[in-house]
């Protein structure tokens, strides 16, 4: 596969490719609910739209495309369906990290050896990796798999142990790794029966015992980027914050518009639904909260782009850090107020299945229980903004 740089794409042509799949990721969505993955066919539309590889370097092929491309795009597909949206944005963080961190002979295995590998999973660090001779042995079991269905390498967390204890970093904790494992080495428990995000297909799965070369792995407390330019040097958390924000977005804008639409065509004896002024109110101050929230989520990565690829202080960078992560928490926490508000003004129309309130508002449920943008994020940047501790992690 060529390695030459494509060249930076125009943010309109991305939303093309994507508006082109609308019909077909709709469709797909409605016809079957329950499905715990995506239709092959969703999946294989999106691969060959190069949806996939829009946060991949460009040396490796990819789009390497700005973080304003990446939020109107995961934005658009969580409109259409919070499930492929969600998925996309998994595949695509799965790809950013491992072409930006990881050593040559994972390149080799990912993006030289014919057309890009996928990667999906998960980094918490539920596994161990003991050292052996130029790699790590590893093994481990992981829940909230999202995105592996169609992945040909998992990504999994690993501490390092040496018998039976951790091995302990500079910095006095146990390291933690993030690798990536070849399917055939990794076994799926096919165990996603949820209320919400049913399409995503994050299942748990199961590195088993083998070993691989440290090149298929980053050190999760400090990565240092390999290749590519400003994007992988925004932050490493930035990677998939930039997913989980415009994520939680598109699916309240759905909401929204959905219950607009009933409420125009829902007859009261004292005219139309829409009509009501609790109504008008409500719904203003719901599209006023989302547009907010969109609004500062969107300028805090612009921004901190911007200031990064001038060189700014390491001071400046810090203090964009905490606005880029809890303007992300925000997106989804208004995000699902948003939702929950449209679902409960639609009453007993919102109840039956196959309506796509009731579909927002359990994708919505589900996207902010995730511990990425959860409480634990708020007390973070909290710690921050009351000045008990100097920054957060990034």
């Amino acid at each position: 596969m060529s390695t030459k740089p494509r060249p930076a794409i125009h943010e309109a042509l991305a939303l093309d490719r994507v508006r082109a799949l609308r019909g077909l990721i709709e469709d797909c969505a409605a016809r079957d609910e329950g499905a715990t993955q995506l239709d092959r066919d969703v999946t294989d539309a999106l691969h060959e739209a190069g949806i996939f590889a829009l946060m991949t370097p460009a040396e490796l092929g990819g789009e390497e495309a700005h973080p304003d491309i990446m939020i109107d795009v995961i934005r658009e597909l969580s409109y259409y369906d919070g499930s492929t949206g969600w998925y996309a944005g998994a595949v695509m963080t799965g790809g950013a990290v491992a072409g930006a961190y990881l050593g040559e002979r994972a390149i080799d295995a990912i993006y030289r050896s014919g057309p890009m590998k996928l990667c999906a999973g998960q980094a918490m660090p539920n596994g161990r990796a003991y050292r052996e001779g130029d790699g790590y042995r590893i093994s481990g079991r992981y829940t909230f798999g999202s995105g592996t269905p169609t992945a040909s390498f998992c990504v999994g967390g690993y501490l390092v142990y040496d018998g039976d204890e951790p091995v302990l970093g500079e910095n006095g904790q146990p390291i933690h790794l993030i690798g990536i494992a070849p399917r055939e080495h990794v076994k799926f428990h096919g165990n996603w029966d949820v209320m919400g995000l049913r399409g995503t297909g994050s299942y748990d799965f199961e590195v088993c015992e083998h070993v691989l070369h440290e090149d298929h792995f980053i050190h999760a407390a400090a990565p240092m980027a390999r290749r590519g330019g400003t994007l992988y040097r925004i932050g490493f958390m930035a990677i998939p914050c930039l997913h989980h924000g415009s994520w939680g977005i598109g699916v309240a804008q759905r909401a929204l518009d959905e219950w607009l639409a009933i409420a125009q065509a829902k007859k009261r004896p004292d005219g139309f639904a829409h009509q009501a002024t609790t109504m008008q109110r409500d719904f203003a101050v719901a599209q006023g909260e989302l547009r907010a929230a969109e609004a500062y989520y969107r300028q805090s990565y612009s921004l901190l782009f911007e200031r990064v690829e001038a060189g700014a202080p390491a001071e400046e960078i810090g203090a964009l850090h905490l606005d880029a992560r809890l303007s992300t928490s925000n997106a989804l926490l208004i995000g699902t107020r948003v939702t929950q508000t449209a679902f409960t003004a639609c009453t007993t129309l919102a109840l039956r299945d196959g309506n796509m309130i009731q579909r927002c508002f359990r994708d919505s449920q589900a996207g902010n229980a995730h511990i990425l943008t959860g409480e634990t994020s708020f007390i973070e940047a909290g710690r921050v903004l009351a000045g008990i501790d100097e920054k957060i992690f990034f």
